[in-house]
């Protein structure tokens, strides 16, 4: 049986009843077509999980009763930053989404010198807000009750300097290491990937000064969408917890 995973920004207590925001009170009654007593899960980011019933319904508003408190966690043992260069259109929202399912733990925007979408603060704002509702959403999907971090928008020389993992990796094209090559477990992990139009010789120069090693996904070249879900994927799968 399917039981609704809903996010709610709330100070959760067993034995409260709470009214859920307009957003997951519609989501329930008028998408799932949820009645009196059904069950649901709510998280707020904090850790675990509730076991949750709605006890009324009417036209603007859900309440749901707070029955117990579940040690759930689904994350993966990897703290795994992706690095991603900013692309246009909805293939941000894609990677967000994904990457979120996938066990990433924080997700950088990048602007790099080929990203090619420039915005005003203001619209930059939104736009990180949006990704964050993008994130929130995969995590409701997907049982996750960690909510990654989505950093501010920043320029690639800054990730760079700011970011600490014990490996890094540059996803290139024609590299010839792979993750079979690094036999060591790590507990952390930074994935640079560059924009629709790659990074450019300098920035790949400079990735590899701080201690970037180049990745190989294989003989084809990728989509940057591609290239990020692939490698977030192909890590999993060698050190997380898709093996």
């Amino acid at each position: 049986m399917y039981i609704p995973h809903i996010y709610q920004a709330l100070d959760l207590k067993v034995g409260t009843t709470i009214a859920l925001n307009r957003e997951a009170a519609n989501h329930l009654v008028r998408v799932l077509r949820l009645q009196l007593n059904d069950p649901l899960i709510l998280f707020n980011g904090r850790g675990g999980e509730f076991a949750a019933t709605i006890v009324a319904i009417n036209k603007h508003e859900v309440s749901v009763k707070i029955e117990r408190f579940v040690a759930k966690e689904v994350e993966s043992p990897i703290q795994l930053s992706l690095g991603q260069g900013i692309s246009r259109g909805e293939k941000m929202d894609y990677v967000i989404q994904k990457a979120v399912e996938l066990g990433i733990h924080q997700i950088a925007p990048l602007i790099t010198t080929r990203c090619g979408v420039k915005l005003s603060t203001e619209r930059w704002d939104k736009k990180l807000q949006h990704w964050r509702a993008v994130a929130i959403a995969a995590c409701e999907q997907c049982g996750r009750n960690q909510i990654p971090s989505i950093i501010e928008p920043m320029p690639l020389t800054d990730w760079l300097t700011d970011v600490k993992a014990e490996l890094k990796f540059i996803c290139q094209p024609g590299a010839v290491t792979s993750l079979k090559d690094y036999q060591n477990k790590p507990t952390s992990i930074a994935l640079l990937i560059g924009p629709e139009s790659g990074l450019d010789d300098r920035e790949f120069t400079l990735a590899q000064q701080y201690e970037f090693k180049p990745l190989s996904l294989g003989s084809r070249i990728l989509r940057t969408e591609t290239a990020a879900l692939a490698a977030i994927t192909a890590i999993q799968v060698h050190y997380g917890d898709m093996g």
